[in-house]
């Protein structure tokens, strides 16, 4: 089951009122959740997060907030989240200008300081791989974003449970969320959308999750190194330790592995040395 869910903030409304007007629309949509902003580093408060809250509580309706994150204090951004009453759970944005992984940390325990789960972390691959590919196993609830073209209602839209093009894994994280587009229609907006593979159950587990401490930097740093271990393993041996078919098989019609095929080699060069200098 694929379930859709609108990612909106106050670049979406011009009024309360649209505010409301959207996502009254979203349960006869066939929409399941709604992610809106709450707040951005230490100076913004989103101001129509209020009235889709309290629509959506009023409602019965899943709903997660999210904050921008910057490289202000961090517990000056969980004070902000609070002075706009975000709630118990959140969804961090981390993204542009937010610093690095471990600025990301030090904003999730400044969060749970004062009550605040983190479930869900926005960090786009593309902006992960900027900061440097650190380890992000242990971050909750990763959200991906890789978008399809077009625009068009969002299940029309959705690519499909492709993991290899879309839903693939990074920094040993496998997103529980695809940002699949940023242009969906609803109404008369266009808007992120996301998806999420599982039941509307599961969805609002996710989206009241556990609280994540920041791991072990030693764990972390293993972990990459296992990583390329790995990788190195395989280059030598082959995928699965079964050698590479395109290096060749040997007389009992295994595949040779890269020194097995550097040894050929050799033995072929001495023995056109020999039959040259006859």
């Amino acid at each position: 089951m694929t379930l859709y869910g609108p990612d909106t903030s106050n670049n979406n409304f011009r009024s309360a009122s649209d505010a409301i007007a959207f996502v009254s629309q979203l349960p006869g949509q066939g929409f399941s959740w709604i992610e809106q902003k709450v707040s951005e580093g230490s100076y913004y408060r989103d101001p129509y997060w209020p009235v889709i809250a309290q629509w959506c509580q009023q409602n019965h309706f899943p709903c997660i907030g999210y904050h921008y994150v910057t490289t202000n204090s961090p517990a000056a951004q969980a004070q902000t989240w609070l002075s706009n009453n975000g709630g118990k759970y959140a969804m961090l944005d981390f993204e542009a200008n937010s610093g690095d992984i471990n600025n990301f940390w030090a904003v999730v325990n400044a969060f749970n300081a004062v009550g605040v789960t983190i479930s869900l972390s926005y960090i786009p691959h593309w902006y992960w791989q900027q900061i440097g590919s650190p380890d992000i196993s242990q971050v909750p609830g990763l959200i991906a974003s890789n978008y399809v073209n077009g625009t068009g209602y969002a299940s029309n839209l959705y690519p499909g449970n492709d993991n290899q093009r879309y839903w693939f894994p990074y920094g040993g994280a496998t997103p529980q969320i695809l940002q699949f587009t940023d242009a969906a229609l609803i109404g008369n907006l266009s808007v992120d959308c996301n998806a999420f593979q599982g039941t509307l159950d599961q969805l609002i587990s996710l989206l009241n999750g556990g609280t994540v401490t920041q791991p072990d930097p030693t764990t972390a740093t293993l972990n990459q190194i296992l990583a390329i271990v790995q990788d190195i393993q395989t280059q030598l041996r082959g995928p699965n330790l079964n050698g590479w078919p395109q290096l060749g098989q040997n007389a009992a019609g295994q595949n040779l592995t890269i020194v097995d095929a550097v040894a050929a080699l050799r033995a072929d060069v001495y023995a056109l040395k020999a039959a040259s200098s006859v």
